[in-house]
């Protein structure tokens, strides 16, 4: 088990460090060709802008919504999450990957206990 953990905070610094490495608009290009329905939706970039967000965060959180969404980019959701994580002063890409962590676990902890 220590082993798999290691491991999984290894990927996870690997994560961190692309996701500090690539510009917005590249990882925003790399998404638009998984969903193509967002090639129209060049006002994405320019909303989460204006959270004002450090950019490796917007990159985490796209691939997070992306992630848990099932490849559908919603974008309320995105801009929500946006949101919250300029109140919780998150400044890069190891901390967003933290707290997306968290906010699964709790979400989906949540959505288990709704059904019972």
């Amino acid at each position: 088990m220590r082993n798999d953990t290691k491991l999984l905070e290894e990927k996870e610094r690997k994560l961190a460090r692309f996701m500090e490495a690539q510009s917005t608009e590249e990882v925003f290009k790399e998404v638009q060709e998984y969903v193509p329905s967002l090639r129209s939706r060049s006002d994405i970039l320019r909303k989460l802008s204006e959270v004002k967000l450090p950019p490796p965060v917007i990159k985490t959180l796209i691939y997070y919504v992306l992630a848990t969404d099932k490849q559908k980019f919603v974008i309320d959701k995105l801009l929500a999450l946006a949101n919250l994580c300029r109140k919780l002063n998150i400044q890069d890409a190891q901390e967003a990957i933290t707290f997306f962590k968290q906010y699964y676990s709790f979400h989906t902890q949540i959505s288990q206990e709704g059904i019972s």
